[in-house]
This record gives C-alpha cells, sequence and structure tokens, in this order.
C-alpha cells in the first residue's frame, strides 16, 4: 500500500516546475479517460473524451454572521443581503431546470435563516421538480445532516478555505467559522449520516497552496479509507478578487493550478473534479480536456440571480454576490463547446 509519505513525495514532484507540465497533464488525462469514458467515447482516443457534468449554483441567503475577511458575503460588508422563501428557491430552480440544469447546488451564507429544516423543505421541493439538489452550506451537526439526507440531499460541498490553523485564525476573527474543529470535522459528520457524496475544496489564495493541497488530500485518504463506499469530489476556488482592504497573500499562477487538478486526479483517479466560472473560459477548457468531470455554467452568485437576469425591468446597476463570474458564456455555449470537443454532456 503507498504510504502518505510516499503520496506527498509524489505531489511534490508533479508540482515542482522541473518536471514537465505536459507529462503531469497526459498522466492526468489518460486517467480521466480510463475512469470516466463513456460507452459512446470508449476507444475513441484521438476525439473522444469523457461525461461532463454540469451544474448551476442557487444563492439562497446573503446572510451571514462570520468575518471573513476574504468574502463579499462578510457580515460588515455593505450590501444589500437577501433571503429566499422556499418558494422563491422553487422559482430558480424551474428556471434552472427550463435551461437544462437538473444538478442543483444550494449555497448561502451562514445564518440562523438557513436551517436544516428549511434545507430539508427545498430538498423535498426540489426533488418533486425532478431536480438533483446539493449543498455548500455552514456545517451541521451529524441530525443536521440526517435530516437533509431524508429529504433527498445526496451531495455535501464544504471548502475548508484553510488546513493552516494560525492563519485561519486571522481570516476568521469572528462568528462561528471562526471555530476550526467544528468545520474541519463537518465533512466526517455528513459522511457518518450517511452523505452519499463529500466534496471537499480549500480556497487558493489563502496559504502556501503546495501544503493546502497536500493537507486536503490527507484528509480526504482518511476519510475515504473510513467510508470507502462514498463518492469523493474536490474543488479548487482560487481568489480572483476579494472585499475592499484584501489582498491576496498568496497568488496561484495559472500552470501550478492546472498542475494541483492533475495531482486530484492522479491521487483519486474515480474522484469528481469540479471546476466553477470564477476561471476563464479558455482555463476551463483546458482542464476540461484533461481532468474535470464537473462544470457550472452561466452561474448566478445572487440570491435570486436567476429570475432577476430574466425579469426585464430588474435594477442590475449593482453587484451584491459573493464573486465576480469570469467565464461569462452560457450555458449552450458551454455544452455546444463540450460537444464539439467530444464530451458526453449531462444535466
Amino acid at each position: 500500500m503507498i504510504t502518505q509519505h510516499e503520496i506527498e513525495n509524489d505531489i511534490l514532484a508533479l508540482l515542482d516546475d522541473r518536471t514537465p507540465v505536459s507529462s503531469v497533464l497526459a498522466r492526468a488525462e489518460s486517467l480521466t479517460r480510463e475512469n470516466f469514458a463513456t460507452k459512446r467515447n470508449i476507444g475513441e482516443r484521438d476525439s473522444g473524451y469523457w461525461r461532463m457534468q454540469l451544474y448551476a449554483p442557487i444563492y439562497v441567503s446573503s446572510y451571514c454572521v462570520n468575518q471573513c475577511l476574504y468574502c463579499g458575503f462578510r457580515a460588515p460588508c455593505a450590501i444589500d443581503r437577501r433571503h429566499l422563501s422556499v418558494d422563491e428557491v422553487v422559482a430558480e430552480s424551474r428556471y434552472l431546470l427550463e435551461r437544462g440544469f437538473k444538478n442543483q447546488l444550494i449555497v448561502a451564507g451562514e445564518t440562523p435563516k438557513v436551517s436544516p429544516t428549511y434545507l430539508a423543505e427545498i430538498m423535498r421541493r426540489l426533488r418533486d421538480l425532478d431536480a438533483v439538489p446539493s449543498v455548500e452550506v455552514a456545517p451541521m451537526s451529524v441530525e443536521g445532516y440526517t435530516e437533509i439526507i431524508a429529504a433527498g440531499c445526496r451531495a455535501i460541498t464544504l471548502f475548508q478555505e484553510t488546513f493552516d490553523r494560525e492563519l485561519y485564525a486571522v481570516y476568521h476573527p469572528k462568528g462561528p467559522k471562526a471555530d476550526y474543529p467544528w468545520r474541519v470535522n463537518a465533512i466526517e459528520r455528513a459522511a457518518e449520516a450517511g452523505m452519499p457524496r463529500l466534496g471537499f475544496g480549500v480556497l487558493l489564495g489563502l496559504a502556501e497552496p503546495k501544503q493546502e493541497l497536500a493537507a486536503m488530500i490527507r484528509q480526504a485518504r482518511a476519510i475515504q479509507e473510513k467510508y470507502p463506499d462514498r463518492v469523493l469530489a474536490f474543488s479548487l476556488p482560487r481568489i480572483h478578487e476579494g472585499p475592499d482592504g484584501f489582498d491576496i497573500p498568496f497568488h496561484v499562477p495559472d500552470e501550478l493550478f492546472i498542475r494541483m487538478y492533475c495531482v486530484l486526479r492522479i491521487v483519486f483517479p474515480k474522484a469528481e473534479l469540479v471546476l466553477s466560472t470564477r476561471e476563464t473560459a479558455e482555463l476551463r477548457n483546458r482542464l476540461a480536456s484533461t481532468c474535470i468531470t464537473q462544470m457550472s455554467a452561466e452561474s448566478s452568485t445572487e440570491p435570486g440571480g436567476y429570475v432577476q437576469t430574466a425579469t426585464s425591468d430588474a435594477d442590475k446597476s449593482t453587484f451584491n454576490g459573493q464573486f465576480l463570474i469570469t467565464d461569462s458564456r452560457s450555458v449552450q455555449e458551454v455544452a455546444q463547446w463540450l460537444t464539439q470537443n467530444g464530451h458526453d454532456v449531462r444535466w
């Protein structure tokens, strides 16, 4: 059995500039083909790739009691905040279903308004629409996760933000999120409750990126050994712009970013690798041709943002989202590019 020490040595070698990026890309692409090729494109080495799952986030609340220094939703930010009723969330879901999206990720700031009971009702209503809902919300207890799983939730995404405990305290000075153990152990609580898919992630830019990647891999391997029947997923959101007064302390260049995703594919050949619209179309296309298996498209990071966009007289002069979208292509444009480049697009 490969030891953690051997894995971390391999990681460092793959992230090192002395290892040609072309060889890292080739290794990751080969593993992605091997594990995610569909019947339609198996054996089409030169033209076919693999299935690509498209999804969209639904932001349900921009209220937040935390003071995370890097976040556009943090409590001191002077933005117009909104919390959606369950009926309003359903309206957002219907809009996305009309666009093709069945996989819908419920996202919220940390607020008592976003309780397990509120989320469970959203899960039930979206499942009734034949949507496939998952959550990216504040950590919950085992009982909370059990409640939303029973209502139809099949996946959780929970970014640790940073595994560097000292820096974590700096970035999270006040609010429930300041409790490092409560957050870092949340994915295991979700696993204990029976969550079928577990989504890991770090927010690149907060700490030394190679160390962050190694720490996330250690956490995921420990969960995988304890719960071998779960699907693992990984995201690497990268800070491009923060609130006023926040300077990004650890810039992550594109090549290192690409290498990090490739490392995840090499260490976890069967894991879902997820990429959001934070990144440019060109970079997303490159990673989609290498190792990514799930992508968002035409995303809104504002509560009610989809219905608002569809309303011609809505006020679009201000932005109250969590972060700015970089890949502004329509979902049709993204799906067309993926199809033309051999992917089996799933919704």
